[in-house]
């Protein structure tokens, strides 16, 4: 019986692998990308589909398109904590996913820790399950972290020469990161300097050795808050000039140009964008405004061609029981998950997340202890490997509280 059983599962196996590939391809693009990943193990023809550069960038083109989505990627939630151990400070960083009612370890997630004696590494932006960590304090090394593979891949070191403040012989930066989609390639700009002096743009291609030099430069000193939609990325500030009124600053990495992106008319056109947070909900920009106190509003920008926002939802929170008592008390730092957005407000000792969920117009909270430093972040799956575009640091491998497996970076 049991020999049957396995002739049957050869059998299957075999008549799908008989199919002609491009057919084969367009089913795999039906699926999401946990179960991409599981049907490596299937045959080395799918393995070698699925881990393809080609096949990846099909993937991630799919995604992009929201309105061909056949199958939804389930945002992952991703705790941050930071910890100084033998004089090092190292960074854990385990996958989660909120239930409903708690946030779950994902058991097949690959816990990571950096330590670093010499540089403070901070996430500086999240580009699908990218995470871009840079020194913000002594301008070390950056790198790109993908925590679904456990790979920690550094960009080459820039020879453009960048400006600096006078007094103080360091600079400051900013990152994105966007897909173009007229050449298939995934690139990373970089803007260094200052309000005072000359700004200045450059462009790394993934796979390549070396940056360039754009001549398009921001308007104006970009900020913290970004988000990466649509291939570009994008930048939320409070443009000074005008009065403190909200605008967005976006790159488009197939023109390599910068670029105004209209904001939607939210209630306080002149609102601090304290009050506001910029996020990628479910494949669109959305501004989440939380200025009123009592209220959650989420713009979605539904045309990205047109400049089309829409106030997809409106939360009054006032006659919650897990809803936070004022808005205002939150850091209106953000993310997505499975049904909704998370909202998180930091104290002492614990950190609340306010999970909305859109479907229900419904808020819950829950409480996790806090470290030396948490953050809270969200990203979702994509089959971009690293290994794919340069030589990957070497880490360590083990095991986690012996019940996950960890990868170990010791850095300078």
């Amino acid at each position: 019986m049991l020999r049957t059983k396995r002739m049957s599962q050869c059998s299957n196996n075999a008549k799908l692998m008989d199919l002609p590939v491009d057919v084969l391809i367009n089913i795999l693009l039906r699926l999401p990308v946990k179960s991409l990943c599981c049907t490596q193990c299937v045959s080395k023809t799918l393995l070698h589909i699925v881990e393809a550069r080609s096949f990846a960038t099909l993937v991630h083109l799919r995604l992009r398109n929201t309105a061909s989505h056949t199958v939804a990627e389930v945002p992952q939630i991703l705790l941050l904590t930071r910890s100084r151990a033998n004089g090092n400070l190292t960074t854990i960083l385990p996958s989660h996913r909120y239930d409903g009612n708690a946030l779950r370890k994902n058991r097949q997630a690959i816990v990571s820790e950096f330590a670093s004696s010499r540089y403070d590494y901070h996430v500086d932006f999240v580009f699908c399950n990218l995470f871009f960590f840079k020194d913000s304090e002594y301008g070390g090394p950056c790198f790109l972290f993908n925590p679904l593979r456990g790979e920690v891949l550094f960009p080459p070191t820039s020879n453009i020469q960048v400006p600096t403040y006078r007094i103080k012989k360091t600079f400051i930066d900013w990152y994105g990161m966007g897909f173009d989609n007229t050449t298939n390639t995934h690139k990373i700009v970089r803007v260094s300097g200052n309000a005072q002096y000359r700004l200045v743009a450059q462009v790394y291609v993934l796979g390549t050795s070396s940056w360039k030099e754009v001549r398009s430069v921001p308007p104006c000193n970009l900020g913290a808050k970004d988000v990466s939609a649509y291939g570009d990325m994008h930048w939320l500030i409070n443009l000074s000039s005008e009065g403190g009124q909200i605008r967005i600053v976006s790159f488009d990495f197939k023109k390599d140009e910068f670029c105004w992106t209209p904001p939607p008319t939210l209630r306080k056109p002149d609102v601090s964008s304290s009050w506001l947070q910029l996020l990628n909900l479910r494949g669109s920009m959305a501004i989440v405004d939380v200025s009123s106190g009592t209220d959650i509003e989420i713009w979605v920008l539904r045309s990205y061609e047109k400049k089309e926002w829409v106030r997809d939802y409106y939360i009054n929170i006032e006659m919650m029981v897990d809803g936070p008592q004022y808005l205002g008390q939150l850091s209106t730092s953000s993310g997505e998950w499975e049904h909704g957005i998370f909202i998180i407000e930091y104290r002492v000792n614990t950190i609340n997340l306010f999970f909305v969920d859109i479907r229900s117009d419904s808020v819950k909270r829950i409480s996790i202890g806090r470290g030396e430093y948490t953050r809270i972040l969200s990203y979702t799956g994509s089959l971009i490997s690293l290994k794919n575009y340069g030589y990957l640091a070497e880490a360590e491998t083990g095991n986690w509280k012996n019940d996950f497996s960890k990868k170990s970076w010791q850095f300078e």
